[in-house]
C-alpha cells in the first residue's frame, strides 16, 4: 500500500531515496514524501486511499515515521496509521511494534537511530542493508537495493532491527480468547470474529472490489461483505483454456446477487507476463510464480476500477486447508505443519499477493489476517480444523466451513481446496510454455542446484531463476527467496 525508503549514513541521501522510491513506484502512485539531511534520507510514496491510512509519514518534534500497512487500534480524531504507530512509540519505546493491530512495515528515525519493525505475519515486506560494509540502506521491495547493497536482509515477521542495537523479536499483545467447547458454538463465535474484522476494512469506504476465485476463503468473504450491506463487484480470473475457479465464481456471485467481472487471459498472455512475474515477485520459486501470474492478471482487473480490495489470503494456513496436512498422521504433527506453513507465508504466499497486488498499484487487505481472528483460529483445535467424518475421510477448513454454511451454496462450502494457480488454469499451461525456454537437455544434474544451494525442482523453475538472476544477480538476493511446499 505505501513503498518506504531509506538511508542512514550515506551520501546523497536524497538522490538516493528518490531513486528507490521510483523503483517501487506502483506501490504509492500518488503521493511522494522526502525528508533528507546530511546524515539521513527517508522517504514514502503512497496511494490515496483514506485520512485512516494516511500518505505513510508522520513526524512530531523529535522523530520521524515511515509506516505501510493499516492498522486497527483506537485512533484520535484524524489520527492516519502513521501518527497513531508515532505515538505509540513514544508510549513504548522499542517495543511499541507489539502494540500495533494489523498488517504493517515502518520506520522510525529517533536521534540518529533507525528503528525498522515488521508485522508477526511479516504481510507488509521490509529489507535492509549497508552499502560497501557502511551506512545503512532500508525499502519496502528487493529491487530498490539492486546495485545498492550485496548484504540484504529481511526484516523478519515479529522482529524489529535497530541501527544502534540489531535485531530484535516482540511478543504481539493478542487479545484475550475464550473458544466455547461446542464445535456449533465455536463457529458461531469464529463468524463473528470473522464478519468483525471484514467490517474493519470496509469502513473507511476505500475498498471498491473483492477478488473472487470461487474457493472457500474468497467466496466467505464476498458472503461476508453482502452481509454488511457491501456493494462491491466480484472480480475473477482464469485461463480461457480451462479454469475451475470461474464456473464456481459464478455461482457465488449469482448466489450474492452482486456484481461480477472476469478476466480471461491467453497462453500468450501468460507467456508475455512471465519476465514481469519474476521481477515483480522477486523470488523464482515454482509455486509462488504460478500464483503471481494469475494475481498480476486480477490486480489488472482491478486497477480499472479501484485502488483497493479484499483477498481471502490467510485462511488456508489459519484453518488447515492445503491438503498435505492431510498426509501426516497425527494432530500434533499437524499443527507444527500449520505453524510452519504460518511461519515461511511472509516470503511465499503472502508475498506472491503484496507483489502481485502492489504490481498494478493495488492495495489489498486480509480479513483472515486480523489479530482478533488469528489468536481465535490459534486457540482452536487441530480436529476442528483437519477434521475427521463420520465416514473417515478428512475434510479440510471444517469449523470454518461450519460459520459461513448457510451464507453460502452447498456447492462452495463442500468443494475441495484448489490452490489458487491451479484455479485459475494457470499451472495446466507453464510446463508447456517452459519447453519453449528450457530444453530437456538443459535441466540436468548440474542445473538442478543452485550456487547458494537451492534445489530447482523442474525446468520451469529453470526458466524462472535465468530470469531471475538476470534482475537480481547478487547472492544475497538468491538467498532470500523461500520455498512454499515444505515437501519440496
Amino acid at each position: 500500500m505505501t513503498a518506504i525508503a531509506g538511508t542512514l549514513g550515506t551520501d546523497h541521501s536524497r538522490d538516493t531515496v528518490t531513486d528507490m522510491l521510483k523503483t517501487m513506484q506502483h506501490r504509492g502512485p500518488d503521493t511522494r514524501t522526502v525528508r533528507a539531511e546530511d546524515a539521513f534520507g527517508l522517504g514514502a510514496c503512497a496511494p490515496r486511499l483514506s485520512g485512516a491510512r494516511g500518505d505513510g509519514f508522520a513526524a512530531d518534534d523529535g522523530a520521524l515515521i515511515l509506516f505501510d500497512g493499516e492498522i486497527y487500534n483506537e485512533r484520535r480524531d484524524g489520527e492516519s496509521d502513521a501518527a497513531v504507530a508515532l505515538r505509540l512509540y513514544r508510549a513504548h519505546g522499542r517495543t511499541f511494534a507489539a502494540h500495533l493491530k494489523g498488517v504493517f512495515a515502518c520506520a522510525v528515525l529517533d536521534g540518529g537511530e533507525i528503528l525498522l519493525a515488521r508485522d508477526p505475519v511479516g504481510v507488509r515486506p521490509l529489507y535492509y542493508g549497508t552499502r560497501e560494509g557502511r551506512g545503512l540502506l532500508f525499502a519496502s521491495e528487493l529491487k530498490a537495493l539492486v546495485g545498492r547493497s550485496a548484504d540484504v536482509q529481511d526484516v523478519l515477521p515479529g522482529t524489529t532491527y535497530s541501527s544502534a542495537c540489531g535485531v530484535s523479536g516482540y511478543v504481539p499483545q493478542a487479545p484475550a480468547v475464550s473458544v466455547p467447547r461446542d464445535p456449533e458454538d465455536a463457529a458461531a463465535a469464529l463468524r463473528e470474529i470473522l464478519m468483525r474484522a471484514v467490517e474493519r476494512r470496509l469502513n473507511d469506504g476505500a475498498v471498491g472490489a473483492c477478488l473472487l476465485s470461487g474457493g472457500l476463503d474468497s467466496s466467505i468473504i464476498a458472503a461476508a461483505v453482502a452481509a454488511l450491506g457491501g456493494d462491491v463487484p466480484l472480480l475473477t480470473v482464469g485461463y480461457e483454456g480451462g479454469a475451475p475457479d470461474v464456473d464456481n465464481a459464478r455461482i457465488v456471485a449469482g448466489h450474492l446477487g452482486l456484481k461480477h467481472e472476469i478476466r480471461l487471459f491467453s497462453a500468450a498472455e501468460i507467456e508475455a507476463l512471465v519476465p514481469d512475474a519474476v521481477y515483480f515477485l522477486e523470488s523464482f520459486d515454482e509455486d509462488c510464480v504460478s500464483g503471481t501470474i494469475a494475481n498480476l492478471f486480477a490486480s489488472e482487473l482491478a486497477h480499472r476500477t479501484t485502488n483497493c480490495i479484499l483477498s481471502g489470503e490467510g485462511g488456508d494456513e489459519l484453518f488447515g486447508g492445503y491438503h498435505l496436512l492431510k498426509d501426516v498422521p497425527t494432530e500434533g504433527g499437524r499443527l507444527r505443519m500449520m505453524e510452519r506453513l504460518v511461519a515461511v507465508a511472509y516470503n511465499t504466499a503472502v508475498q506472491r499477493l503484496d507483489r502481485a497486488m502492489q504490481g498494478n498499484g493495488i492495495s489489498y487487505r486480509t480479513p483472515f489476517i486480523d489479530t482478533d481472528v488469528m489468536a481465535f483460529a490459534a486457540h482452536l483445535p487441530v480436529d476442528w480444523k483437519i477434521h475427521r467424518l463420520p465416514g473417515g475421510g478428512l475434510m479440510e477448513k471444517w469449523l470454518l466451513r461450519e460459520a459461513f454454511r448457510d451464507l453460502l451454496p452447498k456447492a462452495i462450502t463442500e468443494r475441495s481446496k484448489l490452490r489458487f494457480s491451479g484455479g485459475t488454469g494457470t499451472d495446466d499451461i507453464m510446463d508447456e510454455l517452459a519447453r519453449k525456454h528450457v530444453a530437456a537437455a538443459d535441466f540436468n544434474d548440474a542445473a538442478r542446484s543452485t550456487p547458494e544451494g537451492y534445489t530447482l525442482n523442474s525446468p520451469k523453475e529453470l526458466w524462472y531463476y535465468r530470469l531471475f538472476k538476470e534482475r537480481f544477480p547478487e547472492p544475497c538476493f538468491e538467498r532470500l527467496v523461500g520455498r512454499w511446499d515444505p515437501g519440496k
